[in-house]
């Protein structure tokens, strides 16, 4: 795998040159999981950023609910570069053979730290993805209060 390239292809990433692209592929390790394999477990404590290089995840919640399809470009983990001790809030597992790039929230900092342009320009767009997944999760509370809002009124 070249792992430059499956780091360029990612958003998170993208606007990293070559060389920014190489050294932060120098610090990040692969894995594989089977089908079936609990790649993270809702509950957990997370260090962690996982992007997926080829296969897929399906995330759920414990109870068995279905919340998305993760297939390769996609992530997850990215709370875990912030909290200092994050829970994950779902769980992920190999929908099929998959190959993920795990990105540990320490080996970033360093890479950051040492890296300040390149830093600042994962920094901004795992910022937008959690401003836009907020923005989605406030949109979807609104409308579940509304609906109960609703229901109370028919109940009075």
């Amino acid at each position: 795998m070249d792992l430059p390239d499956i780091l360029g292809r990612n958003f998170l990433f993208a606007k990293l040159d070559r060389a920014e692209l190489e050294q932060l592929a120098a610090v990040v390790h692969q894995q594989h999981y089977g089908q079936g394999d609990i790649v993270v477990r809702e509950g957990d404590m997370g260090t962690s950023l996982y992007l997926v290089a080829k296969g897929g995840v399906n995330v759920t919640k414990m109870e068995g609910h279905f919340l998305a399809f993760l297939g390769s470009g996609g992530f997850f983990g990215e709370m875990a570069l912030f909290l200092g001790s994050a829970v994950r809030t779902a769980n992920c597992v190999a929908a099929m053979e998959t190959d993920c790039l795990v990105v540990e929230k320490a080996v970033l900092d360093l890479f950051c730290g040492g890296h300040t342009v390149a830093g600042n320009k994962i920094y901004r767009e795992i910022i937008r993805v959690l401003a836009e997944r907020l923005q989605a999760t406030s949109a979807d509370l609104a409308m579940l209060m509304r609906g109960q809002v609703l229901d109370q009124a028919q109940v009075s």
